[in-house]
């Protein structure tokens, strides 16, 4: 359940949550309460000195690279990227809507920062910035390449991060969701979702829907504030990938017209890796969680995103179906009985590009 509200919040955009100061109140003022779902969430950026991402040469690519990715490529090591820094804010938003969905699936909603260390540091060796975890940066870019015409080093959009996500998780078996990625649009059909669901199975297994959409041209347009709001606050809502110009960050909770979220624009070390991540520390671990509490104006984001719900079961996918219906404000998710004809789709990927900049710091 992704509702993350707090009563009182002071003027600014960035805010420390600060020690307890007392049992159910942090000294800045935020409910304790709160804050420690916050700081539970996993949160993915930026990373370096990690094994090289091999660079895509120009003559290599079905593409012409974009002028910023080919200088980028010029100037790296030989051996290829050894950081993310200045373009995988989109990959790190997706990794953590997917690691989030995985952490309540293996340890539930109610999971707290500091228990069952030793079963989260498996669940974050499987996004390890190493070639071999199987949710790491590399198998993005090279699934990237190979799939969705995306450089080494050039910025992913909602489309080809959902896309990566459906095709990495499928490759882990029963340790990650199932994944059921829309086509570039916020419709849903059931047969399809099923389809994916149940697969060899007689009852729908724990499942990622993914939705790229776009909810207006330079900002999201203001009919769809309540009903963005709404859907992040729906107990299967896993969270929002994207959503700020040029800068991708992970949306998870809402309060008055702001969302709060976490920003993968800080770089840290990469950490060692182990199959079972028996190889990390209580520090290393530490640097998937913080304290420090953002927030942006719903009028400031950016209207392209990737939204997420883990459905659980049948008794969720049927409430889950309730609740889009219902939705304060102009309705953003429709639920189509059937499946999606194919003259109805559009071209995978379209969404990246109306718009696929650079990160910004």
């Amino acid at each position: 359940h992704q509702k993350i509200t707090a009563n009182t919040t002071p003027d600014r955009d960035e805010l420390e949550a600060g020690p307890s100061r007392i049992d159910d109140v942090t000294a800045h003022g935020w409910p304790e309460a709160f804050v420690s779902d916050f700081e539970s969430k996993i949160w993915m950026t930026y990373r370096s000195d990690f094994p090289p991402i091999p660079r895509l040469d120009n003559d290599e690519a079905n593409h012409p690279m974009t002028l910023t990715v080919r200088i980028r490529t010029q100037l790296m090591d030989s051996q290829g990227f050894t950081s993310d820094t200045g373009w995988g804010c989109m990959i790190r938003s997706g990794q953590s809507l997917l690691a989030n969905a995985m952490l309540t699936l293996c340890l539930g909603r109610d999971w707290r920062r500091g228990d069952k260390a030793e079963e989260e540091a498996r669940l974050l060796s499987l996004f390890a910035d190493h070639p071999d975890a199987p949710l790491s940066i590399h198998r993005f870019v090279k699934y990237g390449a190979e799939s969705c015409g995306k450089y080494p080093g050039e910025w992913f959009g909602p489309s080809a991060t959902a896309r990566c996500i459906e095709a990495l998780s499928a490759q882990c078996g029963n340790i990650a969701p199932r994944v059921y990625v829309t086509n570039d649009t916020s419709d849903v059909y059931e047969d399809s979702f099923l389809r994916v669901a149940r697969r060899g199975s007689g009852s729908i297994q724990p499942t990622l829907i993914l939705l790229g959409t776009r909810l207006g041209i330079d900002n999201v347009t203001p009919v769809y504030w309540d009903g963005l709001k709404a859907v992040l606050q729906l107990p299967q809502s896993v969270g929002i990938a994207g959503g700020r110009p040029s800068a991708s960050h992970y949306f998870i909770g809402t309060q008055g017209p702001h969302l709060f979220y976490l920003d993968p624009h800080t770089t840290r070390p990469a950490l060692p890796y182990s199959i079972d991540g028996r190889l990390l520390s209580k520090t290393d671990i530490s640097t998937y969680h913080t304290r420090r509490l953002r927030r942006i104006h719903i009028q400031d984001m950016d209207p392209s995103m990737l939204i997420g719900f883990l459905v659980k079961d049948e008794d969720d996918w049927e409430d889950w179906k309730g609740r889009v219906g219902s939705v304060m404000g102009k309705q953003i998710i429709h639920v189509f009985k059937g499946a999606e004809a194919t003259y109805n789709q559009g071209r995978r990927g379209a969404l990246d590009e109306v718009e696929a900049l650079d990160d910004a710091e």
